[in-house]
């Protein structure tokens, strides 16, 4: 019982239901991005890894690599930052994921509204340059 009439359980558990599908709605989803896998045995290849590296060092040093390697200062200013690809979590993204982001870079969402400036490779580089960035990447995470 609720003294005074000062509670109204329905009226308290419709407002909790509203707060927690609101919450829910908050939550970010990853993107849908179409699947695909590399050639058996690609992404572990070290002669694949060193092709990545070099377009790497090419294309994408400039925004994704370290001060040693040649970043550029205009890469600190970028919303989202660029990663260098260092962090582990890249050992475990899926290499589908991964080549979709090279290939279509920030045009698309969730990407295209955040600010994103990363271009799109897909036009310029051949499928088989993109795995070996996948490639280049997961070793670049220590995987």
């Amino acid at each position: 019982m609720c003294a005074r009439g000062g509670c109204n359980p329905p009226l308290r558990v419709t407002a909790l239901l509203l707060c927690v599908l609101l919450l829910g709605a908050c939550t970010e989803r990853p993107p849908a991005y179409p699947e695909r896998q590399a050639p058996r045995g690609f992404l572990e290849d070290p002669a694949q890894r060193a092709a990545g590296a070099a377009l790497f060092r090419r294309h994408c040093v400039a925004c994704h690599g370290t001060p040693a390697e040649g970043r550029s200062g205009r890469a600190d200013f970028f919303q989202p930052p660029a990663m260098d690809f260092s962090a582990a979590i890249y050992r475990s993204l899926d290499s589908a994921y991964l080549y979709w982001r090279i290939e279509t870079g920030k045009n698309v969402e969730p990407f295209a509204a955040r600010g994103s400036v990363m271009p799109a490779w897909g036009p310029h580089l051949s499928e088989e340059q993109i795995w070996q960035l996948v490639a280049h990447i997961r070793a670049r995470a220590g995987g």
